[in-house]
């Protein structure tokens, strides 16, 4: 045996002399460098495409927050014809000038309403225009039709939307088809791609037009026949789609190239692009967008701007740097193969306690530890990096004055034995992360993996492994996790975790026929604090009013904030009858009016706010948590149409 053993080291010796073990440290070196450059690599590439499709997906909801903006100015257009006898040329001007569309949502090229006309009724319609003092005034194209349309409103009245006046879009088969289907749906629509009225000249842009339905009754008709019947015209809104599109993605054109196209990603269904397509473009990502009961296809290709900001030098200076030290590392060893001859006896000492100490202690990233099996883990060798974790010395925890238990938090006990005993019984390695609290009272997060040395009879002996300090990821996985799902002003859930809330609370009601109710809340006249006070004592408030809405409702109910100045408070559980539910809704609700028109001090500042509260029953039967959300949306609006500061209910649908 001992012949054996003496044979090995001598062809070890040879080996090394004759620099054959720089030639495989070479390789190696040369593959791992490789293998960690395409890892590398392969990262910052899916980093990069998760940040450029989150990007994405912002633009793409600011497109659909715009477009709803739109869609509520157009209803509330709708509401005014709804609540007036009679709505005059100068009220819907006072009206449109009132909303300040040219500040709050500009793109817009205006506001209108157009009139239906049975044909008995087209010469008296155009005497009237005329005698206000519009004796030009026609509608066109000319021709008999039995029905007509005539936009008689459109704000602002400038050059441009003059060539619309009178215009008949019923006439045009695309805007007919949209208007149709406002009508029979009573909600807004939107058109194909169209050349509006108003595009003359050279720079003649695509556009488009959305359409809400006003009908002769104050109340809605609740069938189609009677819809069809009831309906006197439409509030509608034109749009230039480059002028509009540049407002919306002004402050996202640096990162993306934006194509927007009707229902298909086709040339001739184009609607706006930001420029020409780069076929080149590294990341793309398409998001189907429905808009007014219609589908748009937005294609959002990165800028070379955003490929430049997020390239990295990191992985060639991983492949170059690696390949060099491996050259450098074969060049030394090499040369030494000489020496290696004439010290064979010394090195081969040298490398048994050198490779012995490292593979023990220091050639592995973290604390290396050998201790016993049960708590408090009684330590028999552990590596000085746990100075570092802890605050002890290991000369402290090798003669035992201190354990690792002692620096371990109690209620993570239980998982670190779970795991123990899991590897154990499957004679696997273990992983098990848990929280150390060091001599320093700072609590860190540690990740150990080892294995559980047993005896011939499968007895445990003790156990082995490493313990590295993984708080500065758990630091940024928590941070990951709020700029996705928390609003950074508030601390409030946003839009994202709401929906996801939304959509458990609806199977929840489903499965267990439990009722529930959605309140949104909008603060009225929330503008005037910005525009008096400061946007900073408008930030208060808010926070002020979040605070407010937590104190107010129960435990376990969700309260969310979706932008602005609008909030969200979902309640489960109220009951299993509809009107116990809706009691209980109306109960608490009612306390966050009371609550919130409480005066709110800032400072020297005392200011009183009001909300509108619109509250949506549920009761499972919504099939999606958007058209929850949207039917407290009208609720809400209906408070504020109803005079704010009030509650304004809709039952389960």
């Amino acid at each position: 045996m001992k012949q054996d053993a003496g044979t090995s080291q001598v062809r070890t010796a040879g080996l090394l002399d004759r620099s054959t073990a720089a030639w495989l440290a070479l390789v190696l070196g040369l593959v791992l460098t490789v293998v960690l450059w395409r890892y590398v690599d392969d990262g910052l590439e899916e980093r990069t495409r998760d940040r450029f499709s989150n990007h994405a997906a912002l633009a793409r909801d600011n497109l659909l927050s715009r477009m709803q903006a739109y869609e509520q100015v157009l209803h509330g257009g709708a509401a005014l014809f709804a609540a007036s006898d009679k709505v005059g040329r100068g009220e819907w001007a006072a009206y449109v000038s009132a909303l300040h569309l040219d500040r709050s949502l500009p793109g817009i090229q205006g506001t209108g309403f157009t009139l239906m006309l049975p044909a008995a009724r087209l010469e008296a319609h155009v005497a009237e225009v005329r005698a206000e003092g519009f004796p030009d005034y026609r509608v066109h194209p000319a021709g008999y039709r039995d029905q007509y349309s005539s936009i008689v409103y459109l704000e602002p009245f400038d050059a441009r939307n003059q060539r619309a006046f009178g215009y008949d879009m019923y006439s045009e088969p695309v805007r007919r088809e949209a208007m149709e289907r406002a009508r029979d749906s009573g909600r807004a629509a939107l058109t194909a791609r169209v050349t509006l009225v108003q595009e003359f000249g050279t720079e003649v842009q695509p556009g488009f037009l959305i359409y809400v339905p006003v009908y002769g009754s104050r109340m809605p008709p609740d069938s189609l026949e009677k819809r069809r019947a009831d309906l006197a015209g439409f509030v509608y809104a034109p749009f230039r789609a480059h002028d509009m599109m540049q407002a919306i993605f002004r402050e996202d054109l640096r990162n993306a190239d934006v194509e927007l196209h009707d229902l298909h990603d086709r040339p001739e269904n184009l609607l706006y692009a930001s420029g020409a397509r780069n076929p080149a473009a590294r990341y793309v990502v398409t998001h189907q967008v429905e808009v007014a009961g219609r589908d748009w296809v937005a294609r959002f290709s990165s800028t070379p701007a955003f490929e430049a900001d997020h390239a990295s030098a990191e992985p060639a200076l991983i492949l170059y740097g690696g390949s060099a030290l491996s050259l450098m590392l074969f060049a030394v060893m090499h040369s030494n193969a000489r020496h290696r001859r004439r010290m064979r006896a010394a090195a081969l000492h040298l490398a048994r306690s050198r490779d012995a100490f490292r593979t023990l202690v220091e050639n592995v990233p973290g604390v290396v530890f050998r201790c016993g099996i049960e708590p408090p883990w009684r330590v028999i060798h552990i590596s000085r990096g746990i100075t570092a974790l802890t605050g002890a010395t290991p000369d402290e925890f090798v003669s035992g004055r201190v354990s690792l238990g002692d620096f371990i938090l109690q209620e993570d006990f239980p998982a670190i034995m779970a795991a123990l005993e899991d590897a154990r019984a499957r004679h696997v390695n273990y992983e098990v992360e848990y929280r150390m609290c060091g001599r320093d009272q700072r609590v860190r997060w540690v990740s150990e993996r080892g294995r559980v040395a047993t005896d011939p009879d499968d007895a445990p002996l003790r156990l082995d492994g490493v313990i590295i300090d993984i708080t500065e990821r758990k630091t940024a996985e928590e941070a990951i996790r709020n700029l996705a799902f928390v609003d950074t002003l508030t601390q409030l859930p946003n839009r994202r975790f709401l929906l996801d809330r939304l959509r458990q609370g609806l199977a929840n009601a489903r499965r267990h026929g439990r009722h529930g109710a959605l309140f949104f809340i909008d603060i009225d006249h929330f503008k005037r604090v910005n525009d008096t006070y400061g946007h900073e004592a408008g930030d208060q408030l808010l926070c002020e009013i979040a605070a407010r809405l937590r104190q107010t409702v129960r435990e376990g109910d969700t309260v969310a904030r979706l932008g602005g100045d609008e909030f969200v408070v979902m309640l489960e559980d109220l009951g299993d009858i509809a009107t116990e539910a809706g009691d209980r809704a109306t109960l608490i609700a009612g306390n966050i009016l009371s609550a919130l028109n409480e005066p709110y001090v800032f400072g020297e500042i005392r200011h009183h706010s009001t909300p509108s509260i619109g509250i949506a029953c549920f009761d499972g039967s919504e099939l999606r948590a958007e058209d929850l959300l949207r039917r407290a949306d009208e609720a809400m609006y209906r408070a504020k149409a109803g005079g704010r500061n009030r509650l304004e209910t809709l039952g389960a649908s």
